[in-house]
C-alpha cells in the first residue's frame, strides 16, 4: 500500500523539473489546508490552485498531477477517517534534522495559504477560540528555525512539534465541519 512517504521523492525529484520551488511538504499542506477549511473543489479545481500557488506557467505534467491527485486522497482519507491518521508529507526521518524541520515549516506554511483560500470570507469572530488557537500555532511553526544543536532532544521535540501540527489539522478540519453541518 503507498503512504504519503512514497511520494515524498518522487514530487521532490519532479517539481524543479517542471520549474517549481516549491517543496512537497508545503503542496500537500495546501491541499490539507483547503480540505480542512470544507471547501468543495474538485480536482481540476485543486490542480489549477495548487498550480497558481507555485506560479506554475501551464499546467502539471501527468505524473505530478497523478501525485497531487494521491496526496489529496491520502489528506482527505486522514482528515475524515475514523482513525485520524492524517500525515504530513515530510522527508525521511534518514534525512538532516534541519531538513525535516523547515519541511515542518513549508507544510505549515501550505496549510495556512491552503485554509486562507478555502475560508476566504470568514472573519476571526466566526472561528471557535480553539480553532483560532490551532491556526496560530500552525502559523508559530510556519516560522520555526533550524536547530543550531542535532541531537536526541531535538529529535524528540520535532516529533512533538509535528504531531501537534497534526492534531492542529484535525482540529481545524473538524471545527469547520461541525460548522458546515450547523448551517
Amino acid at each position: 500500500m503507498t503512504t504519503t512517504a512514497d511520494l515524498f521523492e518522487p514530487l521532490a525529484s519532479a517539481l524543479p523539473e517542471c520549474g517549481v520551488h516549491h517543496g512537497p511538504s508545503e503542496l500537500h499542506g495546501v491541499i490539507c489546508g483547503i480540505e480542512g477549511s470544507g471547501t468543495d473543489m474538485d480536482d481540476a479545481r485543486m490542480l489549477e490552485t495548487l498550480a497558481g500557488h507555485v506560479d506554475l506557467d501551464g499546467t502539471w505534467p501527468e505524473p505530478v498531477t497523478a501525485w497531487l491527485l494521491r496526496l489529496r486522497r491520502f489528506a482527505r482519507e486522514g482528515l475524515a477517517g475514523e482513525d485520524l491518521d492524517l500525515e504530513l508529507l515530510l522527508p525521511s526521518e534518514q534525512e538532516e534534522l534541519g531538513l525535516r524541520v523547515a519541511a515542518v515549516g513549508q507544510w505549515c506554511e501550505g496549510f495556512l495559504a491552503g485554509f486562507g483560500l478555502g475560508s476566504a470570507g470568514l472573519a476571526d469572530r466566526d472561528l471557535s477560540a480553539e480553532l483560532q488557537e490551532a491556526i496560530s500555532d500552525l502559523s508559530a511553526v510556519s516560522q520555526v528555525e533550524t536547530p543550531a544543536e542535532q541531537g536526541e532532544e531535538e529529535e524528540q521535540m520535532l516529533e512533538q512539534v509535528v504531531e501537534h501540527c497534526r492534531v492542529a489539522a484535525l482540529l481545524v478540519f473538524t471545527e469547520m465541519a461541525r460548522k458546515r453541518k450547523s448551517h
